[in-house]
């Protein structure tokens, strides 16, 4: 999965839970990568947690030790770098073990 479809899906989810985000349209050049979650776009913490389960459950990732909204995942663009770099690991990893079972 790339990172602009992350990125698409990310945005779609924020705005379908935020409605003080606006949704995206073909000719809208607002700047989503650099929204900050809190409190731009909320200052509620249960809207994150939301978010966050939306999130972990689209993309089959667990936020571990740092949540949407918390230092150094501020902005939207750095809730996609997140998952962006944990998704191409896991891919990373089955390609790897597929290769090792393919030897076998």
């Amino acid at each position: 999965m790339d990172r602009k479809r992350i990125r698409e899906e990310v945005v779609e989810i924020f705005c379908a839970k935020l409605h003080n985000l606006q949704a995206p349209s073909d000719d809208d050049d607002f700047d989503y990568e650099n929204q900050t979650l809190v409190p731009e776009i909320t200052k509620d913490p249960l809207d994150i947690a939301e978010v966050s389960m939306d999130l972990e459950d689209a993309f089959g990732v667990n936020f571990e030790d740092t949540m949407p909204g918390d230092a150094g995942m501020e902005t939207i663009g750095k809730v996609v770098d997140y998952l962006d770099s944990r998704i191409s690991r896991r891919e990373e990893a089955a390609a790897k073990s597929r290769a090792e079972a393919e030897e076998v």
